[in-house]
């Protein structure tokens, strides 16, 4: 373990838990061309099949795309996600729900509404990284270096799935120095439930009293407070601003960078 300072803040840590995109990792440039592909490969495959035979009309494609995009809170004008988009906070099953309840409003059949987004958007939402979409939010291998040499375990929780979570954790050159990864497609429930950091704990043998949770969204933050970890740091690196994660969290940081290591 290590007295780690976060902002004003000196923690005991023996591990630090890191979400993903936003925290580890520029949300928008990677979830905005994402986003946008998807609902976009999602409306030329209901050109081609437009519309549930029983109710025999064509839906508005204009305001099928509007409903879309506000579904997933993102602005494609302002190039802007809402902060509490649930493409900033909830896993991609959840999503394609989400995507297949706006056809189902606009005339698909339930059945019919679910088979578009699996074949048309679904695939896109979880198309393989490429690398320019993988932004660093700090100087991340000095960081998990600095944390290992001081005895501290990392982990890394998100609610992206694991073969892109370990791409892109090659990519940054960080993998190596993770001791525990829970993804969504883990045996874990989704955050903000705590099981997967009472896991993480588990498999590092680091007490509750001793981890920080380190994430840009209010469901992070809720997630280390219901698992019971002895800090919850904010950083403002994703969508959310202090006005938003300040309540929820015990520190509010610029950045992971800002998290400081002794020695």
């Amino acid at each position: 373990m290590a007295e780690l300072r976060f902002g004003d803040d000196v923690f005991d840590a023996g591990l630090v838990i890191f979400d993903k995109d936003g925290t580890l990792i520029d949300f928008a440039a990677l979830w905005a061309h994402y986003t946008i592909g998807a609902v976009e490969a999602l409306m030329t495959a209901t050109i081609e099949a437009p519309v549930a035979i029983a109710q025999n009309e064509v839906p508005n494609k204009d305001q099928l795309r509007a409903d879309l995009y506000a579904m997933l809170g993102y602005d494609p004008t302002a190039r802007r996600f809402d902060p509490q988009s649930p493409v900033v906070t909830a896993p991609l099953p959840t999503i394609y729900t989400l995507a297949a309840g706006v056809l189902y409003r606009h005339g698909w059949g339930w059945l019919d509404a679910e088979l578009q987004v699996e074949r048309a958007f679904a695939p896109v939402m979880n198309a393989p990284l490429t690398r320019e979409l993988v932004r660093p939010t700090a100087a991340l291998p000095a960081l998990f270096e600095a944390l290992t040499a001081a005895g501290v375990q990392i982990a890394v929780i998100t609610s992206d799935d694991r073969a892109p979570t370990l791409t892109a954790l090659e990519w940054l050159g960080v993998l190596d120095p993770v001791a525990f990864i829970a993804c969504a497609d883990d045996p874990y429930p989704y955050k903000p439930a705590p099981e997967s950091i009472w896991a993480a704990c588990e498999t590092t043998g680091v007490d509750l009293a001793h981890t920080v949770m380190v994430g840009d969204s209010t469901t992070d933050m809720l997630m280390g407070q219901r698992a019971g970890v002895g800090l919850c740091v904010a950083v403002l690196t994703g969508m959310m601003d202090a006005a938003v994660l300040a309540p929820h969290a015990d520190v509010v940081l610029q950045s992971v960078g800002e998290i400081q290591v002794p020695g």
